[in-house]
Parts: C-alpha cells; structure tokens; sequence
C-alpha cells in the first residue's frame, strides 16, 4: 500500500474559501438566490445558520452557510 492508503485513511480536499458577510435579508436572499419572504423564513425556521447583530440585523456568512450543507 502507499503512503496515506489503508483503513482509516480517510483524505479530504482541502478548499480554501475566503469569509464573506451578508448583511440584511435582501443581501442574504441574492446571495441565496432566494425571495426576501423566503430567505426571511428560511432565517426565522432556524433552515440557514443566520445570527442577529446588536441593532436586531440578520446576519450571515458563506463559511456557516456552506458549513451547514455537510450537515
């Protein structure tokens, strides 16, 4: 066997994403490609890991979105 084969050898692609905040439900819905009512209830139902800044602003970045898909 190579080196890194084998049982337990479980090799993931590295992807390097840079951070990117969406501010507000009307920037979260482009980003999402949603509706504003959609990417609103989507926040509200807990569906994407949004989070309220200190002036009561949804708040969401592309790493906890993306993260969220893995499941």
């Amino acid at each position: 066997m190579a080196q890194g084969e084998g049982k337990g050898a479980d090799v993931q692609p590295t992807i390097t994403v840079p951070v990117e905040f969406y501010r507000g439900v009307k920037a979260i819905a482009k980003f999402l490609g949603v509706h504003e009512r959609t990417a609103q209830a989507f926040l509200h139902d807990g569906k994407i890991p949004g989070k309220k800044d200190g002036t009561g602003t949804w708040v969401l970045t592309n790493l906890d979105y993306f993260m969220s898909l893995q499941g």
